[in-house]
């Protein structure tokens, strides 16, 4: 009597092996058996989900995004917007007028060419001796847009780096 009581008690399958309906449509009512395999498919779910690179870096949840700034409509730019373009999109055709540019008495000039070669990148890089130098510019605008500037040429500019700790480190103010 005893060995038949325990017949039943015996570990069964792990799958449901019918489905009960609850009332009003609630959730389903499961066994411990159910309920320990659910725990146990839902922690192995959480581990892969863990293992698996994240899109977003953390860094945007620690601040958010600054929106972007709208892009001037091009019926808003002027002829030197145009040709500022312009002349980014030529390319190294461009560069040797432009480091001529960056030899003007006038900053706003230089701040143009400067700005422009910045939009070259890394086919800027015949204009880095004459950026550095810009970087002990008499304004300040100027200086700041070279070094930006020799910041997206890149690592073809590594010439830059001594002259460019320089000016991060050096609180003298320049005029």
């Amino acid at each position: 009597m005893f060995a038949g009581a325990l017949a039943g008690c015996g570990v069964g399958p792990s799958n449901p092996t019918r489905t009960i309906k609850t009332p009003d449509g609630g959730p389903p009512v499961l066994t411990s058996t159910e309920r320990a395999a659910k725990e146990l498919e839902d922690e192995r779910k959480a581990r892969e989900m863990a293992a698996q690179p994240g899109f977003v870096s953390q860094a945007s949840y620690l601040r958010p995004l600054d929106a972007p700034r709208p892009l001037k409509p091009f019926e808003q730019w002027t002829e030197q917007d145009a040709a500022s373009d312009a002349l980014g999109r030529i390319g190294p055709a461009a560069i040797p007028s432009l480091i001529e540019t960056l030899k003007s008495p006038d900053a706003a000039v230089r701040l143009k060419g400067v700005e422009v070669l910045g939009r070259m990148g890394s086919a800027a890089e015949p204009a880095v001796p004459d950026l550095v130098r810009l970087l002990d510019d008499a304004d300040p605008e100027v200086r700041k847009a070279a070094a930006r500037t020799l910041g997206r040429i890149g690592p073809t500019a590594e010439a830059a780096v001594p002259a460019l700790m320089r000016a991060l480190f050096d609180s003298t103010p320049k005029s």
